[in-house]
């Protein structure tokens, strides 16, 4: 809506000399209940005031005070502040005008000018029909827009959703796959991640936890996914330390963080799994990302440390391969991952991070579930930490049993 200018309410009005009869403007308006304000002027025909409806009837009421009033100039009732306005004025820089003046917009009205010259009256009530239907076409264009971007921002969740490998893809050569995968707006910086094609019986899995969230957030995931595919098409039998170190490189460079003039501050937590079908073993790396291994005989949930380090972000030395732990599958049951949207999440009755120690407990307490069963329960759990607490960050955790 195109704001309006105070000449959009203007009232051609004539008014009266300061010399008129309070008591015949008074007479004037008791005649015309149309009639709301008056404008005053001098000898010389220069407005110098109004006076307004409800004052003067007021001042009229008492016999004692009309008395008193009806033979002295029209002077006496011409209000002590009154706002005179320029006919480009828009309408809502007068109306907040006088309310720092301290006057109603529901009563009164107010001088317009052009040129220094008077022109008409504004009537109060006139301005504030205009606000509230301005305000309403506001809201409505506000309405709209809101829809238009979420219908948007929901077009790009299911483009993103269709990048994330399907159920069927995930759990081909596990015995059982669990995701929990919540963005925080619909979108998001978090996600999921599997080989394309197997190599010599092995496939790698992959969390990715990227800065920030909502639509930039899930530009640099989809970032980092091209950038990973592109790294296990050129050397599939690739190492995740080797891979996390070759993926923080290409990523920084693609973003020119490698330059002094960057511009781009941005990066990415990850953990990446090979499982090696052959030989029985999975190979974990991580860069700020943890792997919970739930063990087949019962002893304590082993808590593999990923490096402190993330990847990206602005920097000239190139990243060297991320350590690597080799685990053989004989004594594990069960590999979980979670990003620090599960482990930061605050909750309970300190409003306290949900943490690694709440998620070690809450693994041995459901070490007997299949990975899925597990992530299902992981999601349980997580809420009824958060209670009323907002989500902070996109939440998202991987577990699979070979």
């Amino acid at each position: 809506m195109i704001e309006q200018k105070v000449r959009s309410i203007l009232r051609q009005q004539d008014g009266i000399l300061e010399t008129e009869k309070c008591g015949v403007v008074i007479a004037n308006f008791r005649k015309d209940d149309d009639l709301l304000v008056v404008p005053v002027f001098n000898a010389e025909k220069q407005a110098i005031g109004l006076i307004d409806r409800q004052a003067a009837l007021s001042t009229a009421s008492n016999p004692l005070h009309f008395s008193v009033y009806q033979n002295r100039s029209a002077k006496m009732l011409v209000q002590e502040v009154f706002p005179i306005f320029d006919v480009e004025t828009s309408i809502d820089m007068a109306s907040q005008k006088m309310l720092e003046m301290g006057l109603s917009l529901s009563t009164g009205g107010f001088l317009i000018t052009e040129n220094g010259l008077y022109t008409g009256i504004g009537i109060n009530t006139d301005m504030l029909n205009y606000l509230v239907e301005a305000n309403h076409a506001r809201a409505e264009a506000l309405t709209e827009l809101h829809t238009e971007m979420m219908d948007s921002v929901n077009y790009a969740g299911r483009i993103q959703s269709s990048l994330l490998p399907n159920r069927m893809a995930l759990q081909e050569g596990l015995r059982s796959v669990g995701v929990l995968w919540e963005p925080r707006d619909v979108v998001g910086g978090d996600v999921y991640w599997r080989t394309e094609e197997d190599f010599e019986g092995t496939f790698t899995l992959a969390l990715i936890d990227c800065t920030g969230h909502g639509v930039p957030g899930s530009l640099m995931s989809m970032l980092v996914v091209s950038v990973l595919n592109r790294i296990y098409s050129e050397k599939p039998e690739i190492g995740p330390g080797e891979a996390l170190s070759k993926l923080g490189n290409l990523v920084r460079t693609a973003l020119n963080q490698d330059r002094e003039d960057c511009q781009s501050n941005d990066g990415f937590d990850a953990g990446l799994c090979k499982i090696n079908t052959h030989k029985k073993t999975v190979s974990f790396s991580g860069a700020r990302t943890n792997c919970f291994i739930v063990p087949k005989d019962g002893t304590p949930v082993v808590r593999l440390l990923g490096e402190k380090q993330a990847l990206g972000y602005p920097g000239q030395v190139p990243y060297t391969p991320l350590e690597e732990y080799e685990m053989s599958l004989e004594n594990c049951q069960t590999f979980f991952m979670a990003s620090d949207g599960v482990l930061d999440q605050p909750g309970g009755e300190n409003s306290r991070a949900f943490g690694p120690r709440r998620l070690l407990q809450h693994l041995e307490s459901y070490r007997h579930l299949g990975a899925e069963a597990l992530m299902m329960q992981t999601k349980t759990v997580v809420d009824q930490w958060r209670g009323q607490e907002s989500r902070r960050d996109d939440v998202s955790a991987l577990a699979f049993s070979v």
